[in-house]
């Protein structure tokens, strides 16, 4: 029996409220648990939506509308979860960035306005880095815009002469190569005193050796501070030369030309990956300005370092004095 003082609530009170209730939810729980995948989910569950709704709208012109009344109310609890979203990330985009997360390339929260780019002290001078992810292994990760200056060998020849490769010279194996170790000391050396506090070690996928001149597709994960991108990582198709090494970036997803770098002057030239060709032994891919390569270990070519930070790690904004340009660097002092 019905208290004669309960306050009756009507159906259409109850679902608004708890439309409004999730919707507060959505606001304060999916901006903290915010992955590439949760967008992709949320923006399904908006296009849903709308179609549930338009059907809806059929079926109740023809009296077919109590059927689909629980139908509706989920529909429109997903619409306002997902909506409630997006306002938080377009507000978002009005506040200034603060972290180096903050102006990654695929973070959906950087505004389109807001550059992609960071300058590390490198050699004492300002080197502009491209911020192209916010979750490299749970890190960010910036990548050399320019190739270096300087161009190099993956590995020397053990006879010192051009393309002259024993079988079992294994040239190609990126792990402990003579890149690999220029990159993670003489390279790493260069780097500013506070970057190289803030750089943070990656676990990347290499080609294990056993699988250098049989075509073979097993891989090994090492941890490294600087490095290569592998194919993979630049959006190069698979091939079956070509192990698998990580993901692709969002960056790298398209045409050929997002690969192509360029010298500080401008010119495009060939730059090393750490991915090796499986056909030999002693041969390693490399990006061209018009095609994918390939080249025997011993060649000099251009080298485009890439390496990771923390999330967290805090930015500012530095104007150049000579040219009025505002860009971001490392919330740090820097003596230039």
């Amino acid at each position: 029996m019905q208290n004669k003082f309960t306050p009756k609530v009507s159906q259409p009170v109850r679902i608004i409220a708890s439309i409004l209730l999730l919707a507060l939810g959505g606001w304060f729980i999916l901006p903290k648990i915010y992955t590439p995948r949760v967008l992709q989910i949320a923006t399904i569950m908006t296009l849903v939506t709308l179609l549930i709704l338009g059907v809806r709208f059929v079926l109740q012109k023809i009296g077919i509308l109590r059927a689909l009344q629980t139908l509706g109310i989920v529909a429109l609890i997903a619409l306002f979860i997902s909506g409630g979203w997006w306002v938080q990330v377009l507000l978002a985009r009005r506040q200034p960035p603060t972290t180096i997360a903050d102006i990654a390339y695929d973070n959906i929260r950087r505004a389109r306005t807001v550059d992609y780019r960071v300058f590390i002290e490198e050699s004492g001078q300002l080197v502009p880095y491209l911020v192209l992810t916010a979750d490299y292994g749970g890190n960010v990760l910036l990548l050399r815009e320019y190739v270096m200056d300087e161009r190099r060998p993956v590995n020397p020849t053990p006879n010192q002469r051009p393309r002259m490769w024993a079988w079992s010279d294994f040239g190609a194996y990126y792990p402990d190569s003579n890149i690999d170790n220029f990159l993670n000391t003489e390279f790493k050396d260069t780097l500013g005193e506070s970057v190289i506090a803030a750089i943070v070690p990656s676990n990347i996928v290499v080609t294990h050796r056993e699988s250098l001149g049989r075509t073979g597709r097993d891989s090994q994960i090492i941890t490294r501070y600087v490095f290569l991108l592998s194919n993979k990582e630049l959006g190069v198709p698979d091939s079956s030369i070509a192990v698998s090494e990580g993901q692709t970036l969002r960056y790298f997803r398209g045409y050929h030309a997002g690969r192509v770098a360029t010298l500080s002057c401008d010119m495009a030239i060939h730059y090393w990956t750490r991915t090796p060709s499986t056909w030999g032994t002693y041969s390693v891919y490399l990006i061209g300005a018009n095609i994918i390569d390939v080249d025997t270990a011993d060649m000099y070519q251009g080298v485009r370092p890439a390496f990771a930070v923390a999330r967290t790690t805090p930015i500012t904004t530095l104007t150049n004095i000579t040219s009025g340009d505002t860009v971001f660097v490392l919330d740090c002092r820097l003596d230039l």
